[in-house]
């Protein structure tokens, strides 16, 4: 029989392996088992020891009042905010739980597959990090190149990560855990952010979480935090995890070096001073009110191009540089960037007694509102400073919020108050330093002068360049010149590949509106000439705004219908101020007439009051409004990932460009792209910008080694890639009636293979992205072939198909192990006409209970065991009896209740398995092996050792000795019939001392089943 490699040989127990090597220490997962609270999973004893060292004059009362209130805190609904407060020393308890200044003084420990339950919901995940007894961490191993319902073994652990933060069943574990690792011992694919393949981490959710992937800028640092571990150590914690015979394979020899991609990530993540600065410096809560009152609250976690960002300032600063310049792309997060700075530098800085003050520094009114906002929402103290004169008073919160035309000749932001001692230190953040910060003018000047020993850290995603479209040097000083050094550097084409930010689709407008455009400009040239027009007024004029309004609302609309997305926004960049109104006045006319049932926003700076348009962004932000109308306002620092179509009435120039290309490029819903609808023909400006920078960079950093041909290079979508999707699917989609979806359903349910309904499915997801330029392209077939408002239908046919065939063919398996990873809270249930409501309803009680049975069923270790086959038998009619056929409300609740008969007879098979094993020092080996000789003499299942205690005796003294042989040669099992002697001795020496002797035929069955077991153990047959 082949070797199988798999999870534990390959990835968990030589990452458990790996951070012992990094200085954290084992504890056994029955030690754990014994001493832990099982509402939350603290090792209580440990925790009490630790708090008597950190705090020497507390009393045994007030450990108790102070534990009482943590398993309180753990209950609340504030995704563990308090009780972070707490383990941070900010909270209201004047108790130390963690030593921040020593870090090494702290109890470090990890374990394995440590249940998280609360009654009938459990998840166990593959290794728990403890801080003094505190489970603050866990990660998630899962073995290479696994496919599981159509996705890769990352991306369906992502769905199922998703699925355990909404389960309210583990609030209590959610609040407690603060960071979270994800690892497949594989390199990252360049799969443009989709996270198929890699490692990656994230915080606690209440919903949906954001995986980040981790992509080391300071290996060399890490290397002396990597120590080693003993042949002992490995002993250990094999025997103690039951997986003694894996320690001589060649894939756990192998996937035990420290340098493997999974190692590698653990040690970024958790090397020990990279574990803490994450804990204390790296989490966030952000908290939004909506508008009728109620707050959400999310919880983040530093992305590592932050990370190395803050370590980069800090170096920079204890070097004495005084001013250096971020570039992170936009989308990357450059205000949450300078939150956690302001976090770490204050800790870093008074350790030196320096009190640092901090000031964010905008050059616009709502960039300044945003900022503070940020900055409030994630529980820091602002000071908005609103005049000239308030820039010279002293003060006390966090951060200063100041728009730099308010800093003129007289501002002295030095300190004043005469206490010199103080030695404060201010600290600018300089925000889009690629705009108007410039050399010549005051603003900057004014700034520099107000404390000249200030500390200047720009951010910026597009820093000024200083070489023109004839690669000649331009008079303008660049970002570099006036800001310093680039300390940090994070790219566009890094930012789409991390899934920070979308590559953007370029759709020209058709042919047959281009002529009617040109032959609008034509006869408008003619009042020109006559003098009866201006000629920057034409684009402005109704007969050319009219037909273009009309194309954008009618592109717009079929882009909802394609896409499937109803909440998606657009935003029409004008040729010009004028224009921007005649669309406006336009567009309400046709409101006023009926004529659209869309809303618009007309935002220009000369154009209503501030707040009046602050309101009408904010609609926008939140879903109200449709469309924003605008010419220079909200093309850059402007965040609202549902922007999804622009629509470009004008070239932009240099930066400038880039910065207004990217409105579209955050991550929403399901979108692979953001569209970018061309009036105006920017290829040429973007393509002279891209060179540019690749020219400035090179010619900047020629020895530095870094390939720079890509930062902007991948912002777009390849012609050439569209090209190759249309006509693969133009051959695809032939051989299909997609005019009837009817017909169309009854053609896939006659597809036998699933692979043709999979190319099926990502022709139709292609399709959806790249349609508008189908249609520019001229493949007309395929336009006509398929309607805009059917590909969301059709694909939503395909997919339900796929997973019906899933649920098929894993049904004619062998075992239940593969068919209970299908993913089935994705599944639609087609029902009967009745109320809506009390389907929905419905439904989700049967969801519930499903996913409730799947992991019961899955946990359970003897599927061979005859109750567990018929359990799982009936399961399997059951589902294919819910999701195949058209089903009744009726027939839903019968169905549910059958599923909770089974969830209840599973639970008793699964506590009867979990007693005998325990008895076997949980080594399920053992466990089948005893079930199995007692059913083979007796004729009856048997869940207790008292059914045969002699053989439990004879087995369970052989264990040690039979564990010990593998440990010190798993090759032997290489050899069974030589292990099966060695089986044999050992059950007979024992039974020499049973009072009741095993017959020599049951010693050659136990010997049989246990060489089996430990041999299928060895070539990783689970």
């Amino acid at each position: 029989m082949s070797k199988q490699f798999n999870e534990m040989s390959r990835v968990q127990f030589p990452g458990i392996l790996h951070l012992m090597r990094l200085g954290y220490k084992f504890i056994s997962r029955n030690t754990v088992e014994s001493i832990k609270d099982p509402e939350n999973n603290i090792l209580k004893p440990i925790l009490e020891k630790q708090f008597f060292k950190l705090n020497p004059d507390a009393t045994k009362k007030n450990f108790e009042d102070e534990y009482k209130d943590i398993r309180t805190e753990l209950t609340n609904n504030d995704l563990g905010r308090e009780f972070f407060n707490r383990i941070q020393n900010k909270g209201n308890s004047n108790f130390k739980f963690i030593d921040w200044n020593d870090w090494n003084s702290n109890s470090l420990l990890v374990s394995y597959e440590i249940p998280c339950k609360n009654g009938d919901e459990e998840f166990r995940p593959d290794a728990t990090i403890f801080v003094n007894g505190i489970p603050l961490a866990y990660i998630e191993f899962k073995k290479p190149n696994v496919i599981r319902n159509g996705q890769t073994g990352m991306r369906s652990e992502f769905t199922r990560m998703n699925y355990r933060f909404q389960n309210k069943a583990f609030k209590t574990f959610h609040n407690i855990t603060q960071l979270i690792g994800f690892t497949d011992n594989m390199d990252y694919s360049e799969d443009y952010g989709m996270h198929t393949t890699g490692s990656y981490y994230c915080t606690s959710s209440y919903s949906q979480a954001f995986f980040n992937s981790m992509h080391e800028e300071r290996a060399e640092e890490l290397n002396k935090e990597i120590g080693s571990i003993s042949d002992e150590d490995i002993e250990t914690v094999l025997k103690d995890a039951n997986k003694i015979a894996i320690k001589d394979t060649t894939e756990f020899k192998t996937n035990c070096d420290p340098n493997t991609p999974a190692n590698s990530f653990l040690t970024s993540l958790f090397s020990k001073d990279r574990f803490k600065f994450f804990l204390r410096f790296g989490l966030a809560y952000d908290q939004t009110r909506k508008d009728n009152g109620t707050l959400t609250l999310q919880k983040q976690v530093m992305r590592y191009p932050q990370y190395f960002a803050t370590r980069a300032i800090w170096d920079a600063i204890n070097a004495g540089v005084k001013k250096g310049v971020i570039w992170h792309t936009q989308g990357s997060g450059k205000t949450a960037l300078a939150f956690y700075n302001i976090q770490y530098l204050k800790y870093a800085l008074q350790k030196k007694s320096i009190i640092p003050q901090f000031y964010f520094i905008v050059d616009r009114i709502d960039l300044a509102n945003q900022a503070e906002n940020a900055f409030l929402n994630r529980g820091l103290k602002v000071k908005r400073i609103n005049s000239k004169r308030e820039l010279n008073h002293p003060f006390t919160e966090d951060v200063a919020v100041v728009n730099i035309q308010k800093i003129n000749e007289d501002t002295n932001l030095t300190d004043t108050s005469g206490y010199e001692s103080l030695n404060k230190q201010n600290i600018y953040f300089i925000d889009e330093a690629h705009r108007s910060y410039n050399d010549k003018g005051s603003y900057l000047p004014n700034l520099y002068n107000a404390d000249k020993n200030s500390i200047k850290i720009a951010l910026t995603g597009t820093p000024l360049i200083n070489i023109d479209q004839h690669g000649k040097k331009e008079k303008r000083k660049t970002t570099r010149e006036i800001f310093g050094d680039y300390l940090n550097k994070y790219y566009y084409d890094q930012s789409i590949q991390d899934g920070f930010t979308l590559r953007l689709m370029r759709e020209e407008v058709t042919t047959e509106y281009k002529k009617k455009f040109r032959n609008i400009v034509d006869n408008l040239q003619e009042e020109v000439k006559k003098g009866e027009l201006k000629k920057k007024d034409i684009l402005a004029h109704p007969n050319y705004c009219s037909p273009l309004l009309d194309y954008i609302l009618n592109d717009f609309k079929q882009s909802k219908e394609i896409y499937g997305d109803d909440t998606i926004g657009g935003m029409i960049v004008a040729d010009s101020s004028e224009q921007a109104r005649e669309l406006y006045k336009l567009f309400k006319e046709k409101k006023s007439n009926n004529e659209t049932t869309f809303t618009a926003s007309l935002i220009l700076s000369d154009e209503d009051d501030k707040e009046t348009r602050n309101n009408e962004v904010k609609a926008f932000k939140d879903g109200k409004t449709d469309f924003l109308i605008v010419y220079n306002m909200l093309l850059t620092g402007f965040n609202a990932p549902r922007l999804k179509k622009l629509y470009l009435g004008r070239v932009i120039k240099a930066h400038n460009l880039l910065q207004a290309l990217t409105r579209v490029n955050r991550p929403y819903h399901n979108f692979r792209v953001g569209y970018i609808v061309d009036f105006a023909n920017i290829s040429k400006e973007f393509d002279k910008t891209n060179q540019a920078y690749f020219a400035e960079l090179n010619r900047e950093y020629e020895d530095s080694g870094e390939d720079f041909k890509n930062i902007y290079g991948s912002l777009f979508v390849p012609a050439e890639d569209i090209e190759k999707n249309l006509k693969n699917a133009e051959l695809v989609l032939v051989e299909y009636d997609t005019d009837n979806l009817e017909n169309f359903s009854k053609q896939i349910d006659d597809v036998p293979k699933k692979g043709q309904l999979i190319e099926l499915a990502k022709t139709l997801r292609e399709l959806k992205e790249d349609y508008n330029v189908a249609r520019l392209l001229s493949y007309d077939d395929l336009v006509q072939k398929i309607k805009a408002k059917d590909v969301s239908k059709l694909l939503n046919a395909v997919q339900d198909r796929i997973r019906t065939l899933n649920l098929i063919e894993d049904a004619n398996l062998d075992t239940g192990k593969d068919i209970l990873n299908v993913v089935m809270n994705n599944w639609t249930f087609e029902f009967e006409k009745g109320d809506s409501e009390e389907l929905k309803l419905v439904a989700d009680d049967y969801r519930k209970e499903e996913e409730k049975a799947r992991q019961i069923i899955n946990r359970n270790w003897d599927q061979k065991d005859p109750e567990w086959v018929n359990l799982f038998t009936e399961f399997r009619r059951i589902m294919k009896k819910q999701h195949i056929k058209e089903i009744s409300v009726e027939e839903t609740k019968n169905n549910t209740a059958k599923i909770k008969e089974i969830i209840f007879e599973m639970k008793n098979l699964n506590a009867k398995n979990e007693r005998l094993a325990q008895a076997f020092n949980g080594d399920a080996k053992y466990a089948r092996s005893f079930k199995a000789v007692v059913y083979d003499n007796n004729g009856k299942d048997a869940y207790s050792v008292r059914e045969n205690p002699s053989v439990y005796y004879v087995m369970k003294n052989s264990k040690s000795k039979l564990d010990d042989e593998v440990a010190k040669n798993s090759a032997v099992l290489t050899n069974e019939s030589y292990f099966d002697k060695k089986a044999i001795q050992a059950l007979l020496q024992n039974n020499r001392s049973l009072e009741s002797k095993v017959t020599l035929p049951e010693i050659k069955e136990i010997s049989n089943l246990l060489t089996k077991e430990y041999h299928d153990e060895y070539e990783g047959i689970s």
